[in-house]
C-alpha cells in the first residue's frame, strides 16, 4: 500500500513539472510544488503517511488502520495547516474518506504537529480524536539506510499495559547493506532499568528478524517466507529511522549513532516537543517544553506542559532532566518532578541536523507510569 501512495506521489511530482507548448515552441516549465512526505507510527503498530504541500498549506494523511497489507480498512484524510505562534502546526480536517463518524470532518478533530523540516514530524490527534502519540520521519533514499542508530521504543504495542522499567524501552542496531537492495538488522534492546547501571532487567540481542528490503524513498519492508508484511521502516537523510512491526508490536523511532555528540552541546537549547503517556485515559498526548543550562555541577533541563498550544500558556510545575552521560548520542540521567523529590532513570537518544538538536526520551513518572517525549529546538 505504501509503494502504490509513493508511487502516486511521485507521479504528480513529475507531471507537476512537465512544462506546456508555446505556440513559439518554447516550454512553459511549472515550479516544482514545496512538498514533504513522512511515514510514521502509532501504537500499536498503525503506519500513517503525511504529506504536506507548504504552498498552499494543505496536507493528506493515509492511515494503515490495521495490518499492513489489508488495504479495506484504510483511511485518508485531508486538510489545511496554519504555524502557530508557539511553533506548532495546528491540521484541520476538512475530508475523510471513506467518511467516518469517529473522524469528523466539522472542525471538532483535527491535530497538532511539531514540524522539523526534512528530519521529523511528531503528531497529537486532538479533540474528538485525541490519542496516541504520531511519530514520523522524512522520506529520504535507499542509500540513506546502513548505520548504527539510538533507538526509543516510541510507540508501545501493549500500550496501558506498556512498563519500560522490565520491557524493551530502548536499543542499539547496526543496519547492513548487503547488495541488491537488501539489509541485515542486528542489536541488542534494554529495559529502562539498564540505565544509570540500574538493575537491568532485559538486555538481549534482537533476533528473529529475516533481511529488509528498501524499495524507494529510503522505506523498508521486511516479509515473511509468504510475502506478508512483517515491519514497515522509514529512513531520512538526516539519520533519521521508524520502524513500525505491525499491530500489538508496537514501533521504534531511532537516531544515527554520532561520537561527536556532547551534552554540553544542549547548553542554552530552547524545546519544544510532545510527550506521550500510554497510561493516561484521557490527555494521551501534552505539549512541552524544556530549555537546558550548565549550572556548574551539571547540565539541567527546565522543561514544562504547555497547557495551551494556541498561547503558549505554561503549567507552573515542571520536570528537570539532569544530563549524567553520553555515548555515541545516547544519553543517560534522572529526572526530579516538582511535586515529587524521587528521581526516576531515563534514557535517550540525540541528534543534530540543520543545527538544530533533537531528542527522544523514555522515561516514568514517580508512580511508575511511562512517558516517551520528543523535544526539538525551536
Amino acid at each position: 500500500m505504501k509503494k502504490t501512495f509513493l508511487n502516486l506521489l511521485a507521479t504528480a511530482f513529475f507531471l507537476g513539472t512537465i512544462g506546456c507548448s508555446n505556440d513559439d515552441g518554447s516550454t512553459n516549465v511549472e515550479p516544482e510544488a514545496n512538498i514533504s512526505v513522512f511515514k510514521g507510527t502509532q501504537s500499536p503498530g498503525d503506519v500513517w503517511d503525511w504529506t504536506l504541500n507548504h504552498d498552499e498549506n494543505t496536507f493528506t494523511t493515509l492511515w494503515d488502520y490495521g495490518t499492513f497489507d489489508d488495504l479495506t480498512d484504510d483511511i485518508q484524510i485531508e486538510g489545511t495547516f496554519t504555524t502557530l505562534s508557539t511553533g506548532y502546526l495546528k491540521c484541520t480536517i476538512t475530508n475523510v474518506t471513506p467518511s467516518n463518524p469517529d473522524i469528523p470532518a466539522d472542525g471538532s478533530a483535527f491535530f497538532y504537529a511539531m514540524l522539523l523540516p526534512d528530519v521529523a514530524m511528531m503528531v497529537k490527534p486532538e479533540g474528538s480524536i485525541k490519542g496516541d502519540l504520531i511519530a514520523t520521519v522524512a522520506a529520504g533514499d535507499c542509500a540513506d539506510v546502513p548505520g548504527n542508530y539510538n533507538y526509543i521504543l516510541t510507540a508501545p504495542g501493549n500500550g496501558e499495559e506498556y512498563d519500560p522499567a522490565t520491557e524493551e524501552a530502548y536499543g542499539v542496531v547496526t543496519i547492513s547493506d548487503e547488495g541488491d537492495g537488501n539489509y541485515a538488522i542486528a542489536g541488542t534492546k534494554y529495559s529502562l532499568d539498564c540505565a544509570n547501571e540500574g538493575a537491568c532487567t532485559l538486555s538481549s540481542a534482537i533476533t528473529g528478524l529475516p533481511t529488509a528490503v528498501c524499495t524507494e524513498n529510503g522505506t523498508v519492508v521486511i516479509s515473511s517466507d509468504d510475502d506478508e508484511t512483517q515491519v514497515v521502516g522509514q529512513f531520512t537523510a538526516a539519520g533519521v529511522m521508524m520502524l513500525d512491526r505491525g499491530q500489538g508490536n508496537g514501533g521504534v523511532l531511532a537516531f544515527q549513532q554520532s561520537a561527536s555528540y556532547d551534552f554540553n552541546d544542549l547548553v542554552d537549547v530552547e524545546m519544544i516537543g510532545l510527550a506521550y503517556l500510554p497510561h493516561n485515559n484521557d490527555e494521551k498526548t501534552v505539549a512541552i517544553q524544556m530549555t537546558f543550562e550548565d549550572t556548574g555541577d551539571a547540565i539541567l533541563g527546565d522543561g514544562h506542559k504547555i497547557n495551551n498550544i494556541n498561547t503558549g500558556e505554561i503549567d507552573p510545575n515542571g520536570v528537570t532532566m539532569r544530563v549524567d552521560g553520553i555515548t555515541n548520542g545516547l544519553l543517560d540521567g534522572d529526572l526530579t518532578f516538582d511535586e515529587n523529590d524521587q528521581g526516576t532513570n531515563f534514557v535517550a537518544a540525540m541528534l543534530e541536523s540543520g543545527g538544530k538538536k533533537m531528542l527522544v526520551v523514555s522515561s516514568y513518572d514517580p508512580d511508575g507510569s511511562p512517558f516517551i517525549l520528543v523535544l526539538a529546538e525551536k
